[in-house]
């Protein structure tokens, strides 16, 4: 006889007792055969034990046979469990479908609040994604800091043995002139010629850069991106070996990257569009002069290591740590030298800031799913209470109490995973909303916004079934956790006896006001703050005021042609029409507005400005007002070196306050560097920090011929005053008479400037406004929706009050009492986590400081929201509570 057959005969049947009944089938047959043997002679013995030999080992056979029969078993209870599962979840949608109201609420409040999720998740999960088009991104590290490029090449040879090791510069500017077409500024990135070998990347066209053909001082060889070749050169299959004018110097395309390699970077959202290796002659780029490479004072480049098999961060940073400190030339500093942090996702990010976003959003997230699961966990404890009857009646004639636990918990999953798709389909439309209003071409952007995939659809599920654990668990167990005795002779609601003042609803109510207070406070924070850093007031009327850019030196000029013809661009433009000032500035205005510059003062110490570079006539062009002195309008500064002399400066009056304090600074000296100055003017010019919403101090101390020659990242700032608006078209035949290599970039009018820089807080407040409005909303619906409870509950207690004499205020007023009083108390624990997180966040990171940091500082601000949430949710605890005092006494009681 086959077990098997008999397994899949007896897991048909499903008997009570499998072994008992397989015994008794193997003992049939074992009869059966020495019955048959001993019909052929066989003494009755002999045949018996030659059966059973047949058969082979009967213990074996019943062993065989009792662990089938427990398969069996397990099977069958197994099925018996999916069935009672699959009863329970067909009854829930029953019980949903009977409750469309309900139902409708539940799934858009999960979906909005799981969908929010969703979305943090995968902004998470895109920033930290690997890094596209690169084979083992996780091996990828990156100094924290620049280092020369000597010590690169020192770091390339020790550590042969334990990584492999590039170097790069970014963001590095370039002017791209095309066949029959103007020129453009694009991004690009100075590279070593290990560093496509290093990343372990190949080609889609062509060949990258190596160390036997890229040799210094060679001549400048270009890899492009994928995006380029396809956007500026139209996809051309012969794009190799074609010749691209790159600063004004004629350059051959080596390759084309592969798709979606767009390099690594270090946190910038810019991404490059051209590869330019370091050892090409410095003519390409004006940061491959002064001899660079051959520098040890000048920290300009960022290593990449590429770790061996075996080699951990951790150890990587030690060796290097060890050799930074026989190549510096400074003191011997405590502490570690050289930091290394991952370097194979999108947003490469150090340790601490990484603690900072996980610490921030998952905050963030227990805040909105502690909110939603005290909602729902509220509304599913109150609409529990109308089934008490039923329930009672059900474990008074022996339901098993788990079973109703797991029936009321699976009602609840229903729900969760029906919010957790309505959920996803949020998240999905939220990615789409920000796709199609992106502008630009951003291919990290692209990662950024995505959109869900396999990991975050994995995290919203999971999300969903912690909330279906949240709002469903405990209140199924307080709702079965009754006196049936009591509930079926005292009447509906008597079954929350006890539970008036400090149950389990009102920990749900208190919870509920505590996560929506927190967040509520946090987005008001956040966007306050933004909001209130990005009011720029530069100090002078901004209208009549536009500039651009200019980058000679990027477009071929060399260095006394670039501070010629820089010259001479205040003088020619000044002769257009309409036109009043012209002057030139390293930067536009304002625009300087972190205080990374340190100064020297005598007799007060040294500290931190922040530092612009301008041209004569500059403060009566922007029309920022002179206090004190008078602006410096020698043009014979822009003709001199400034080297062993003391320039003239102006500062604004913050800078006058925190240098001088109460003393007079005209005519003081101020040290910075090597280079002394002078204060010769005070005056009203504003710019803040970002989102900071401080004015910083500044000092605008004049351009020199030696910054005329170099070339900035920005270039050359030109800023006009005219009150009649100047062509474009009118601008370029100015600069073409000076020199028609001469290109212009960036053209904006400061109104339009100061927008932009508006953008971050509009982006902010954006972001975190539906986080605070959607907080806000679903605590007053959720306080609503458990008074109106109350008041049905205690229904009949307030008939009998009214009818005993009580006025129709004292019932409000009772009402009002216990929802104001959980109120509170929410809003007090509510406001204390609040406060604790901010005061965490802005410790440990100084954006957040500047950005929390003002607004949770303020005490109209830090008193004014959580008025104003209490007052909301007292107006949402009044609209029940007035029902509450129009009852009826008659029909209240006839009723009940």
């Amino acid at each position: 006889m086959n077990l098997n057959r008999m397994w899949r005969r007896y897991d048909r049947l499903l008997g009570a007792d499998v072994a008992s009944d397989i015994n008794q089938e193997l003992r049939f047959h074992i009869e059966a055969k020495a019955e048959s043997l001993m019909a052929q002679g066989w003494a009755e013995d002999e045949a018996r034990k030659e059966a059973e030999r047949q058969f082979g080992n009967l213990g074996a056979l019943q062993g065989e046979g009792e662990r089938i029969g427990n398969r069996i078993e397990r099977r069958k209870r197994l099925r018996e469990y999916w069935s009672d599962v699959l009863q329970d979840t067909r009854y829930g949608f029953r019980k949903l479908a009977r409750s469309p109201g309900f139902a409708s609420f539940a799934i858009l409040t999960l979906a909005l609040g799981i969908g929010l999720c969703s979305v943090i998740f995968a902004f998470l999960n895109g920033a930290l994604a690997p890094l596209p088009a690169v084979p083992e991104p996780e091996r990828l590290a990156i100094m924290q800091a620049p280092i020369p490029y000597p010590w690169f090449k020192t770091y390339q040879g020790d550590g042969y043995a334990a990584w492999k090791a590039a170097a790069f510069m970014s963001p590095a500017p370039f002017n791209v002139s095309f066949e029959g077409e103007g020129s453009e500024r694009v991004t690009g990135i100075l590279v070593s010629p290990e560093y496509f070998e290093t990343l372990a990347v190949h080609p889609q066209l062509g060949r990258f850069f190596n160390t036997r053909s890229e040799r210094e001082g060679s001549a400048p060889v270009v890899v492009v991106t994928e995006r380029f070749w396809r956007t500026r050169l139209h996809s051309d299959p012969h794009a190799v070996g074609r010749r691209l004018r790159i600063n004004g110097s004629v350059v051959p395309i080596l390759g084309v990257c592969p798709r979606g390699f767009f390099g690594t970077g270090t946190g910038s959202l810019s991404v490059p569009d051209l590869f330019i290796p370091v050892t090409s002659n410095a003519a390409i780029a004006p940061e491959l002069r002064d001899n660079v490479l051959h520098r040890n004072t000048q920290p300009a480049f960022w290593l990449l290591l590429r770790l061996k098999p075996g080699t951990t961060i951790a150890t990587a940073e030690a060796q290097l740590d060890a050799e930074t400190r026989h190549l510096q030339t400074r003191p011997q500093q405590k502490g570690k030298l050289a930091h290394l942090m991952p370097d194979g996702t999108v947003m490469p990010l150090p340790p601490e800031a990484r603690a900072i976003l996980y610490i921030f959003y998952g905050a963030l997230v227990l805040a909105v799913l502690g909110l939603i699961c005290a909602n729902l966990g509220g509304l599913m404890l109150a609409r529990g209470a109308a089934r008490f009857k039923e329930i009672a009646i059900r474990l008074s004639i022996g339901a098993n109490r788990f079973r109703l636990v797991r029936q009321l918990v699976t009602e609840s999953a229903v729900l969760a995973i029906l919010g957790g798709f309505a959920g996803l389909a949020t998240a999905i439309l939220i990615f789409r909303l920000l796709r199609r209003v992106q502008a630009d071409s951003n291919p990290l952007l692209d990662v950024l916004i995505s959109g869900p995939d396999f990991k975050v659809a994995l995290f919203t599920f999971a999300i969903s079934g912690l909330v279906a654990i949240g709002f469903g668990l405990i209140p199924a167990i307080v709702v079965t956790g009754l006196d049936t005795a009591d509930v079926m002779k005292a009447g509906l609601f008597n079954g929350l006896r006890g539970h008036r003042r400090f149950g389990i609803r009102n920990l749900f109510v208190v919870g509920q006001v505590m996560a929506a207070m927190t967040l509520v406070l946090i987005a008001g924070f956040i966007v306050i703050g933004a909001q209130t850093g990005s009011k720029v007031d530069p100090g002078f009327d901004s209208a009549p005021i536009s500039f651009f850019s200019v980058d000679p030196t990027r477009d071929g000029l060399t260095g006394p042609e670039c501070a010629e013809a820089l010259r001479r661009i205040p003088e020619r433009l000044a002769r257009l029409g309409g036109v009043e000032s012209v002057s030139l500035a390293d930067g536009p205005p304002v625009s300087k507005s972190t205080p990374d510059t340190k100064v020297s003062v005598p007799s007060i110490g040294d500290r931190s400005v922040a530092f612009q570079r301008v041209g004569p006539n500059f403060l009566t062009t922007v029309g920022a007002a002179i206090l004190r002195g008078t602006d410096f309008e020698d043009r014979t500064l822009l003709m001199d070196d400034g080297s062993g002399k003391v320039l003239p400066i102006a500062i604004n009056q913050v800078a006058a306050t925190d240098l001088f304090q109460s003393e007079d600074p005209l005519g003081r000296r101020i040290q910075v560097g090597e280079q002394a100055y002078q204060v010769a003017a005070v005056v009203r010019y504003l710019p803040m920090t970002i989102l900071g919403g401080h004015a910083v101090p500044v000092i605008l101390a004049p351009l020199t011929v030696n910054d005329l020659q170099r070339s900035d990242i920005e270039g050359t700032t030109v800023v006009i005053r005219a009150y009649t608006p100047v062509g474009i078209a009118a601008i370029n035949s100015e600069l073409a008479a000076i020199d028609p290599r001469i290109t212009i970039f960036h053209p904006q009018t400061m109104p339009e400037y100061l927008s932009e820089q508006d953008r971050l807080a509009s982006m902010i407040t954006a972001s975190y406004t539906p986080i605070g409005v959607f907080g806000l909303i679903l605590a007053c619906l959720g306080l609503a929706g458990v008074t109106a409870q109350t008041v049905q509950r205690r229904q009949k207690e307030i008939g009998i009050r009214i009818a005993l004499g009580a006025r129709r205020m004292d019932a409000l007023r009772l009402v009002m009492g216990e929802g104001i009083a959980m109120v509170l108390s929410g809003a007090v624990l509510g406001f204390l986590v609040a406060s604790g997180l901010a005061r965490i966040l802005a410790a440990i990171s100084a954006p957040m400081a500047q950005v929390i940091g003002p607004a949770a500082s303020d005490p109209g601000l830090t008193l004014g929201i959580p008025s104003f949430f209490v007052l909301l949710a007292a107006i949402a605890c009044y609209v029940p509570a007035r029902h509450a005092a129009s009852i009826n006494p008659l029909v209240a009681l006839r009723e009940e």
